[in-house]
Formats: C-alpha cells, sequence, structure tokens
C-alpha cells in the first residue's frame, strides 16, 4: 500500500514464526497512506493497543540561492558552525561532535578529549590547538546513533533513494543537491515532543522542535581596548578571545560552548587558590562580564537561520495535518 518494499520486524517472534508485535520502518511517509495501513491491518487481525511511534526522523533541507558546489560548501560551514543543540547532549565520548570521513581516522573527533588524565582533558577542550574542522563533503555527527534521545546529522545531499544492499541511488540535478541537517528521536525524545500514539501525529506542534532539535546560534567575542597601566592582563585577554574566535572557526557555536563548559570547571577547581589570593592582597573578585543574554552565556540567536527553520515546520506541520485528515 505504500508504493514501496517495506520489512516489518518481529519483535518477539516465537514458536512457528508467529509474533504479536512488530515494529515497521517506513521511509518518507505518506501519512493518508500509512492511516491506510493501520486501519487495514485493524480490520483483518485487530489491536491489541493502539500503534505507537518508536522513534521518527525529521530533516530541514537548505537550498543555496544559485546552485553550486562553492554554494554548498559555505551553506554546510555556516550550519555546521551555527547548530547549537545545547551540551546536555554530551553526556558521554561517543555523542561527541565529529564528522565522517575524517582527516586522520574514519571518524574524526572536532574537538581532542584525553580519556587518562582529567586535568588534561580540561586543557584539550579549551584550547584549540587539536580542533579538526568538519571537511566539506564529509557528515557531521552530534549524538549516538540510536540514541533514545535524539541524534543528529549535517550532510551534503548529492545522492537520493540510496539502498546500499542492493547498489541502487539516483544522482541529484545540480539545482536539487542541497545541504541537510536531520535529527532522528528515540522512544525517549519523541514522549519529550508529546508523540506516543500514530495519533499524536494529528495535533503534534512541529514548530515547537525548533528550540530543542533545530537551534542555530551566533558567538559574541570581546573588544579588549589597549591599556598601559595593566598591559599584561590585557594581553592575556586579546590572547583569550584569539583562542575562542579560533575554536568557533573549528567547532562552532557548540565547540565554543564546550570550551566555556571546561573554562567553567578550571575556575572551580581554581576558585579556593583565587579567593585566597583576593584575600590577601585585599581586593574584590572582579565583576564577570557576559555579552550575550538568557541561559547561553555569549551566544545570541541566529536570527536568519530561525526564522528560515521556523518557516520549514510551519510547512512540514500542515503537510502532516493535512495527510492526518484534520
Amino acid at each position: 500500500m505504500t508504493g514501496r518494499k517495506e520489512f516489518p520486524e518481529a519483535l518477539n517472534l516465537g514458536g512457528g514464526k508467529t509474533a504479536t508485535r512488530y515494529k515497521l520502518r517506513v521511509q518518507e511517509p505518506d501519512f493518508a497512506v500509512l492511516r491506510q495501513v493501520i486501519t487495514g491491518i485493524d480490520t483483518k487481525y485487530g489491536f491489541a493497543t493502539s500503534p505507537y511511534i518508536a522513534g521518527i526522523e525529521i530533516s530541514v533541507d537548505f537550498y543555496p540561492k544559485r546552485p553550486s558546489s562553492d554554494a554548498r560548501a559555505r551553506l554546510h560551514g555556516v550550519l555546521v558552525r551555527h547548530f547549537f543543540p545545547t551540551t546536555r547532549v554530551l553526556k558521554t565520548n561517543r555523542r561527541w561532535p565529529r564528522f565522517m570521513p575524517g582527516r586522520l581516522k574514519k571518524t574524526d573527533f572536532t574537538i581532542g578529549r584525553n580519556e587518562i588524565d582529567d586535568s588534561l582533558d580540561i586543557g584539550d577542550r579549551m584550547a584549540p590547538g587539536m580542533d579538526r574542522p568538519a571537511l566539506y563533503g564529509s557528515t557531521y555527527y552530534v549524538g549516538e546513533r540510536d540514541d533514545p534521545s535524539a541524534f543528529w546529522r549535517i550532510q551534503n545531499k548529492e545522492l537520493d533513494k540510496q539502498n546500499k544492499a542492493a547498489g541502487t541511488r539516483d544522482k541529484l540535478s545540480e539545482d536539487k543537491k542541497r545541504v541537510r541537517i536531520e535529527v532522528t528521536l528515540g522512544q525517549e525524545g519523541c514522549r519529550e515532543i508529546g508523540l506516543v500514539h500514530f495519533a499524536d501525529l494529528e495535533t503534534l506542534r512541529f514548530t515547537r522542535l525548533q528550540k530543542s532539535f533545530f537551534q542555530f546560534m551566533k558567538p559574541t567575542f570581546g573588544v579588549i581596548r589597549p591599556s598601559t597601566v595593566r598591559a599584561a592582563s590585557t594581553a592575556v585577554k586579546r590572547k583569550v578571545e584569539e583562542y575562542r574566535r579560533e575554536r568557533f572557526l573549528n567547532a562552532g557555536v557548540l565547540g565554543l560552548q564546550i570550551r566555556e563548559d571546561a573554562r567553567e570547571e578550571l575556575r572551580a577547581l581554581e576558585m579556593p587558590t583565587i579567593r585566597m589570593l583576593h584575600r590577601r592582597s585585599g581586593t574584590k573578585m572582579p565583576v564577570r562580564l557576559r555579552a550575550g543574554s538568557g541561559a547561553y552565556g555569549t551566544m545570541v540567536a541566529y536570527e536568519e537561520l530561525t526564522r528560515m527553520v521556523e518557516r520549514a515546520l510551519a510547512g512540514l506541520q500542515r503537510k502532516v495535518r493535512k495527510e492526518m485528515e484534520v
């Protein structure tokens, strides 16, 4: 009924090769057709419980105004550098930002880690010298594949309908080539957005996905003015801003936030010593200045990209509701 081969997976295969629980993955679904499929199964066999959604993949495509490889390269760089899913996803090293194929390995991490020595690890996360910028033509990943919450990738899409097993694919014309960002939500991610049963698609507000899953930010940098009174301090501050700019160019706003998080860890470790030195010299702790506002410290919203994504998700919402006959 979907017009292509589907492969239901039996989840509790028993004797006689029968099962009562199945999982079905559908590519590029037409939800009107899916409603017919579900109705047909229900009519013939009946359901013990309402069909529920175990995962969903949502993508937003970006097309350059004037199609070309150079334009897509710039677009790929903009999306990779400004994509910001927040660092709450970086719970394990397997979720760390990376790209494939890499320069040195099959997969390279954009920011180095030192899993052997925690003190050196903080330094590696702060210094940009070990960074590896994502190559144009590579696929950029954040999160872990099959993560119950969320998994992202950004890719330069030049092929469509790839079947690696059969060795078939469609090569796209220049005007249809684009850069895609997609998020795959696992069962926990689906529950987070209120998607449990198939019928929940009727009321799902796709535009609300933007804040948690399709967020883009801009960095802010300090302007360090020359000072003859505290020349050494000024030089240090300038070097810090140079490191921050280099980190942004290498690993984007997500990498910059990783650096800020490491800096906070270092600050916490050194705070007893800092307070002692201030007490001895009779000085006060300096006021902390933040160029950005809100929860993201030195980050500000990338408004142009935000509006584009908002329009795309609103269009997807209209499409799904029409197919769900809402």
